[in-house]
């Protein structure tokens, strides 16, 4: 089904977006701030998944239509990605935490912020939820890994995701005291089904928590895109809980 014309902004009236450079432990991490029509500072920065492919890019239909509703957020590539520096078979999880912690650092400092995280950049999410304190978390496909990986370079063999009792964001995600949207493919052939039913078991002092279930694989943001149905339900939700965990 095509696209309406409210779903994707003609490109008069899209955000103003910025690129620019941070850094973290001698690394210089590629970014792009997407500011709202205020030009208020942002309050909502994306963590993406693992893979030579993955990119800042890929959540531009998501953080657009926040900035169309008065949300400002950061989006940036972790070493080894886009064009950051780093090799990405010398990174870590946990050096890709400590990129995280970086990044938030330019968010909004009057507002607990809002994390965004996709497969792998779900787990950092979680991870980093006692150092943040987020209001709200938005996972797709949230992947999880065993506290052992943490310093295990993605060159290495390395665990898959799986619901490990010991797991990093399983820990974060017990402390979690705001509101949670997770969004999984029911044909996920990456992130298995017992990992989303652990996030939402151990998200016990959630204020609230919500599941979106999509007829997709694992990479959900090559898919939902073009869904009009399925893309406004998310567009929608999202919206709702960036806005909503504000009261």
């Amino acid at each position: 089904m095509p696209l309406h014309d409210h779903d994707t902004p003609p490109a008069a009236t899209r955000p103003r977006a910025e690129d620019l450079f941070l850094h973290a432990a001698g690394q210089r991490l590629a970014a792009t701030r997407i500011d709202a029509p205020d030009g208020a500072p942002p309050d909502v920065v994306h963590l993406h998944g693992f893979g030579t492919t993955a990119s800042r890019h890929a959540v531009r239909y998501l953080l657009d239509d926040l900035a169309g509703h008065g949300h400002s957020s950061l989006t940036f590539e972790f070493s080894g990605n886009g064009e950051s520096t780093g090799e990405l078979e010398k990174a870590t999880l946990r050096q890709r935490r400590n990129e995280s912690l970086a990044a938030a650092r330019l968010l909004d400092e009057d507002r607990r912020p809002v994390l965004v995280g996709t497969s792998m950049g779900a787990h950092l999410a979680a991870w980093t939820v006692p150092d943040l304190r987020p209001r709200a978390l938005a996972l797709f496909c949230p992947a999880a890994y065993p506290d052992s990986e943490a310093d295990v370079r993605f060159g290495q063999e390395r665990a898959r995701p799986g619901p490990y009792a010991d797991s990093p964001a399983f820990t974060g995600i017990r402390e979690f005291d705001g509101d949670l949207l997770i969004v999984a493919g029911d044909h996920d052939q990456v992130v298995p089904g017992s990992v989303i039913d652990a996030y939402l078991a151990y998200s016990v002092k959630a204020r609230s928590r919500r599941l979106i279930r999509l007829d997709c694989d694992h990479f959900i943001h090559r898919w939902l895109p073009d869904r009009a149905e399925p893309r406004r339900e998310v567009l929608g939700a999202l919206r709702a809980l960036v806005t909503d965990s504000l009261r």
